[in-house]
């Protein structure tokens, strides 16, 4: 008998089964105990991702504020920009009515966009109301299907921290009046751009007109081509251009004073008779006439002022001629009772016995020499051939001084109108650039529950596990509990943006359809700008522009385009955030203490945490607030 339980050799048949047995009763307690242990794990598992799935509700929430905003924000900046590209569109006649027309787009849109704040407000209230619910129904949902997977029952509670949110507020956008403001400004900018227009073509036709007369038409006649062939004047006082942009009235002013004292220093008879000794005489005193005459002149222009431009006009006939001190300055000779055309004259071989006028010649105080025949005609038709005929330097003179007339006059209209036209564009701007810095107060502010977190607490319990072999036929294991936390972070891999066109485009409708593509062109640039500032939104408006001809004489649609592009540089719109909120696992440290709710309290109490107002862990989220 002893033989079963003890041999020489150490083994034996019963040993082996005690053996056997032992260690199957060891192999299934590590599996009951695996099996605990897995459940218990199973649990914390559980409460993570019901913390998880509530605060997905709020990430989900933040998330739709965030589209709303956004699509507000690109809505108003749209509609301020084709106000302002409408408003720089007026200032150029070519594209006056296109300007006319993005102003009442931009108007409807600014409207749309207040329709679309009022409901963004009303649902997202709604929805921020049903946010502790719905994430209760989330989280208990996460927590039921994971307990039947554990076979399990669940007993659990979701928290968001805070429980309530504040009231959500949509700023009403001021833009409209700016819209409004623009619409009563366009016709009148209109008008005067094209007033202003009309006065600058009528003064570059002026300008070439007395450049052409001047030294425009050589090697044909004119004022150069008269200097240098008639008077040999040199070429650095008689220059020529070859185009009118370089060309000024000052040119041909200082060509005419430069002329006349060089023809009256060279000026001699032809040949000794008297005839030609006479008409010698009288150009001579005609070209010192107008040497002092010219050098009265003025010819300052410096584009931004009505121009200071004078040319002194010459006699062309007798009638023109009495008008001026030729013909009332006692400087002819007297003699013999006559006047005399020069001293040298034969008729005044007696001795000259004073000097007098023309006028007093006139008035029968003098007779007319019988040689030299000098009397108010004989001087009068000194200038009266050389400014009837081409071939004469006072012709071409008395062109450029009538085109310097007719230059002075359009532009005496037309700066005043393009002042007139940047004064209402400037009054325009104001009003957007003010209504640009007042968006900041027009945003969706949402502070809703769970800004700072979830807590989720979870109970586990099991009645009654299968039988376990060498164990017992059933055990009661009791229950299993956790707690969990989560807080929001932002997903830099995700923007919110990414398909925002899609749905807004269509909510605004018949506006954008009339626009065309490019202001879809510049919505989408300005809903970029959401998240790029003010390099965005410059961007978007330029490309704008460049689709546009603003172009005329005047440069007032360049000044505007200019004025425009820096006014919204200085408006500084800063980047906002437009990252994907996500909720992440955190401590319940950072969540519990921050809550008054009971999950909150009981965590709060068991760790001894103090409470706290703040929790770093929300400039994170992004959502923090009150």
């Amino acid at each position: 008998m002893t033989d079963g339980f003890a041999r020489r050799d150490g083994f034996t048949t019963f040993g082996t089964a005690v053996a056997l047995l032992t260690a199957c009763a060891l192999a299934f307690a590590c599996v009951w105990t695996v099996r605990n242990q897995s459940r218990a794990a199973g649990v914390q598992a559980t409460a993570d991702a019901a913390a998880l799935a509530a605060q997905n509700e709020v990430a989900e929430f933040v998330i739709a504020v965030r589209m709303a905003d956004s699509a507000l924000l690109s809505m108003s900046l749209t509609g301020l920009s084709l106000v302002g590209v409408g408003t720089a569109c007026c200032c150029a006649p070519p594209t006056a009515a296109s300007g006319k027309a993005l102003i009442g787009t931009g108007k409807r849109i600014l409207e749309k966009r207040d329709e679309m704040a009022r409901t963004a407000k009303e649902l997202l209230s709604a929805a921020q109301d049903a946010l502790p619910a719905a994430a209760q129904v989330h989280a208990q949902a996460v927590m039921q299907e994971n307990a039947d997977s554990l076979g399990a029952r669940a007993v659990g509670l979701v928290e968001l921290v805070p429980q309530t949110g504040e009231p959500l507020e949509v700023g009403e956008s001021s833009a409209a009046g700016a819209a409004d403001a623009a619409l009563d400004a366009s016709e009148g900018i209109a008008a005067a751009a094209q007033e202003s227009e009309q006065a600058r073509s009528d003064a570059q036709a002026a300008l070439e007109k007395g450049f052409d007369h001047d030294c425009g038409n050589a090697p044909g006649y004119c004022m150069y081509e008269r200097a240098d062939t008639v008077a040999g004047l040199p070429p650095s006082e008689n220059p020529l251009y070859h185009s009118v942009n370089a060309w000024s009235f000052k040119v041909a002013l200082e060509r005419a004073q430069a002329y006349y004292p060089h023809r009256a220093a060279t000026e001699a008879p032809a040949d000794g008779s008297v005839e030609e000794q006479a008409r010698s005489a009288l150009r001579k005193r005609f070209y010192e006439f107008a040497a002092d005459e010219v050098v009265k002149g003025r010819a300052a222009d410096d584009g931004a002022s009505v121009p200071d431009i004078r040319f002194p006009l010459l006699p062309k006939n007798t009638a023109e001629m009495k008008e001026t001190e030729l013909y009332t300055e006692a400087v002819y000779p007297a003699a013999g009772g006559c006047l005399h055309a020069w001293d040298g004259c034969p008729g005044a071989a007696s001795g000259i016995e004073g000097r007098g006028s023309l006028a007093q010649q006139d008035a029968g105080a003098y007779g007319v020499c019988a040689t030299c025949g000098f009397d108010a005609a004989s001087l009068g038709k000194v200038a009266a051939a050389s400014s009837a005929i081409e071939n004469g330097f006072e012709y071409h003179y008395r062109k450029v001084a009538e085109a310097a007339r007719e230059y002075v006059e359009a532009m005496e209209r037309a700066l005043p109108a393009e002042s007139s036209a940047k004064d209402a564009v400037d009054g325009v701007f104001d009003r957007i650039r003010d209504a640009i810095g007042d968006l900041g107060g027009c945003r969706i502010e949402a502070y809703p529950p769970g800004r700072y977190g979830a807590l989720a607490a979870l109970s586990l319990s099991v009645e009654e596990s299968a039988p376990t072999p060498f164990l017992s036929e059933a055990s009661d294991e009791g229950a299993y509990a956790a707690v969990s936390a989560s807080v929001l972070g932002e997903d830099a891999e995700e923007d919110v943006l990414s398909s925002l066109l899609d749905g807004v485009a269509d909510e605004i409708g018949p506006p954008l359809s009339d626009a065309g593509p490019a202001i879809l062109s510049l919505w989408s640039s300005l809903v970029k700008a959401y998240s790029t500032g003010t390099e965005g939104l410059c961007s978007g408006v330029e490309d704008l522009l460049d689709s546009m001809p603003i172009v005329g004489s005047t440069g007032l649609g360049s000044w505007a385009r200019e004025a425009l592009v820096a006014m919204l540089e200085a408006a500084g719109i800063e980047p906002a955030n437009t990252e994907a909120a996500k909720p992440f696992v955190a401590n319940t440290e950072h969540v519990a203490p921050l809550g008054d709710g009971p999950v909150a309290t009981a965590v709060a109490s068991l760790k001894g945490a103090p409470r706290k107002g703040s929790a770093s862990v929300l400039d994170a989220a992004g959502v923090g607030g009150p």
